[in-house]
């Protein structure tokens, strides 16, 4: 509703402090306001200071968050303080306590602040009444007061709004990823977990079991690795897939702006009404501006574009003037100006923006001076005051409103994509860390499967191995989920020589690296993890010599075959080798060696940037991740 061709806001370019300024801004137009009003009713400096005694507590009400009983205080010291002119200068001083309504609005729970907003303009109705002014004067006095306490009151609400929304964008997306990890951690105990428990007790089973029963029990095992395996890397695509689709959330303006806009450009539209009611004595002038100025507020109300903004001045400009020498009742039409300059600001970009108000405030000057008589000076800084503080609740509205749904979408947008980050990291971690035990307990069933007949013992001994093989597993996914993925060198170069040789893959191993940060650890032994499973899935290599080696700051894996392997590097990023290097800040190269065979290498930094927290940068983690930064 509120955006329009004008600039469009922006959370970093229009920051909370420029929001509150907007405030603080229409708080001084309306002392101005005031104060000239006072002026004009011969009031003198002692009354003005009078009257300027309520804004102190209102200005703290504003400025800070207090307790209720602390907000209560200020408003009672704020309604104190603005009677006390009447001891003074009686009602000659322009009698408007808004600084009250506008306090009771800030202070009070909204249960409670709107019956009594409606109390305090009827008794102020009701006063002007008992004390014998014109109807057009007490009329137009709840008018005013409502008026300009919503203006403070809905750019102090939307200004604090803008607020929070700056304090909490990490916030929401904090929330939502530590949602969405339960929520998969549930979801893969129920489905991986289930088939990690589901080989253990058959495994358990088939210990001391008769050869017959073990061989089917072991079968059994085998195969549901198998599945699991192949399930494990259907749902790694699947949260991949469905990280990558990210639907923008809804765009919607806050209601009580719209609330609070609509109330404002009704009141000014009503004011006019009145006026030429209670001023000209003829009712038939109602029936031409009646429906002008509804077809203002319909205009103004409307979704913004350039054309209504031109309909919306041809129908207000030349009617109050020169449209007021032919009747100087149709003058009253220029109260609604004001809320032509905010639309302009609103809708219109500048400079084109400022010609345009520049432009209307000085036929609001003119019409101060023709036709006559010629207005006072303070009457004329009150008639430019007044659409001014009109126009920048318009636009401050407008561009505040603007503002509230983009920081929203922001936040929402930034919880999504943190959600969809921590989704992919699941998915690559559960490829990258979890398929490879669950390749190792397939390999090494059925390694048992084949020594069942001709070396029972051997076969004990392997179906053995699988228990801490499926320990491990159990404890990598609670570790995927809650991203905690460790994995140390040295313990994955041992697991790689028992799942290759369980393959009937010879292996010569060196490792001389020494201590090595969480970081690079998991790194390295995450490629090492990568590249034995694609050993074992894609090679027909006979032997294979893994290395680990650490000089001048740098940590250096090789894995190559004896000649006879037809591996090759995996096209592309996705969870492949390249992948997992570049993702942890490293660098690697894999092909065919010069002398035979082929070869990956990897080498790291002695800390990659690209591990070491969190995934989705919400927050710190004990250890490091394979997600992508």
């Amino acid at each position: 509703m509120i955006s329009g061709s004008g600039a469009e806001p922006d959370g970093e370019r229009l920051p909370p402090r420029v929001a509150r300024s907007m405030l603080w801004t229409a708080l001084a137009l309306l002392f101005c306001i005031r104060a000239f009003d006072a002026a004009r009713g011969g009031v003198d400096a002692e009354g003005l200071l009078l009257a300027a005694a309520p804004y102190p507590p209102l200005v703290a009400l504003l400025a800070g968050r207090f307790r209720l009983d602390v907000r209560i205080g200020l408003l009672m010291a704020s309604a104190v303080l603005a009677l006390m002119p009447f001891a003074v200068v009686g009602m000659a001083w322009g009698w408007l306590p808004w600084t009250v309504v506008a306090g009771v609005l800030v202070a009070l729970p909204a249960r409670a602040s709107w019956p009594l907003l409606g109390a305090v303009l009827a008794a102020t109705a009701a006063a002007g009444m008992v004390a014998g002014e014109p109807f057009h004067v007490w009329a137009w006095r709840p008018l005013a007061l409502a008026t300009d306490a919503l203006i403070v009151f809905s750019l102090h609400t939307v200004s604090g709004l803008v607020a929070d929304l700056h304090a909490t964008r990490d916030e929401l997306a904090g929330i939502e990823t530590l949602k969405e990890r339960l929520r998969l951690d549930a979801e893969l105990r129920r489905t991986v977990g289930a088939g990690l428990r589901s080989i253990a007790g058959r495994l358990a089973a088939a210990d001391g079991a008769p050869p017959e029963d073990a061989r089917a029990v072991i079968r059994e095992a085998t195969e549901t690795a198998r599945r699991t395996l192949a399930e494990v890397r259907s749902m790694a695509g699947a949260y991949r897939a469905e990280g990558s689709r990210r639907t923008p959330p809804p765009v919607r303006s806050p209601g009580f702006v719209r609330v609070i806009l609509a109330a404002v450009v009704l009141i000014q539209a009503v004011r006019p009404l009145i006026n030429v009611f209670a001023l000209s004595g003829d009712p038939r002038w109602l029936c031409p501006l009646v429906p002008l100025l509804a077809a203002a507020v319909v205009l103004l109300l409307s979704p913004p574009s350039r054309g209504r903004l031109v309909a919306l001045a041809l129908l207000l400009v030349p009617v109050a003037w020169p449209g007021s020498y032919a009747a100087g009742t149709l003058a009253v039409v220029s109260n609604m100006w004001g809320l032509l300059i905010g639309a302009a600001l609103a809708w219109v970009r500048p400079p084109r923006s400022w010609a345009i108000a520049a432009a209307v405030l000085a036929l609001q000057v003119v019409l101060c001076v023709t036709p006559p008589p010629v207005a006072s000076p303070a009457d004329m800084v009150t008639n430019v005051l007044s659409p001014l503080i009109l126009a920048w609740l318009f636009y401050g509205l407008s561009r505040l409103g603007d503002l509230v749904v983009l920081l929203d979408r922001a936040r929402h947008e930034l919880a999504a994509a943190a959600v969809a980050a921590e989704r992919v990291r699941i998915g690559r971690d559960l490829h990258d860390v979890l398929g490879f035990s669950l390749s190792a307990v397939a390999l090494r069933g059925e390694l048992a499967l084949r020594l069942l007949d001709r070396d029972p013992v051997r076969a004990a001994t392997e179906l053995a191995a699988l228990v801490p093989v499926l320990e491990r597993a159990h404890a990598e996914l609670g570790a995927i989920a809650g991203g905690r993925v460790r994995l140390e060198p040295r313990h994955e170069v041992d697991a790689a020589i028992e799942a290759l040789e369980a393959a009937g893959i010879a292996v010569r191993a060196e490792v001389e690296t020494g201590p090595l940060p969480d970081g690079t650890g998991t790194a390295l032994a995450a490629v090492l993890r990568e590249a034995v499973t694609n050993v074992l899935r894609h090679s027909r290599t006979r032997t294979r010599t893994i290395t680990v080696t650490r000089s001048d700051g740098a940590v250096r894996l090789r894995v190559a075959d004896d000649g006879d392997g037809r591996l090759r590097a995996p096209a592309g990023g996705g969870t492949g080798l390249e992948s997992l290097a570049a993702r942890a800040g490293g660098r690697l190269s894999a092909g065919p060696r010069r002398e035979g065979g082929f070869e990956v290498v990897a080498e790291f930094r002695s800390d990659p940037p690209g591990l070491g927290g969190d995934a989705d940068g919400v927050d710190p983690v004990a250890g490091a991740e394979l997600a992508d930064r």
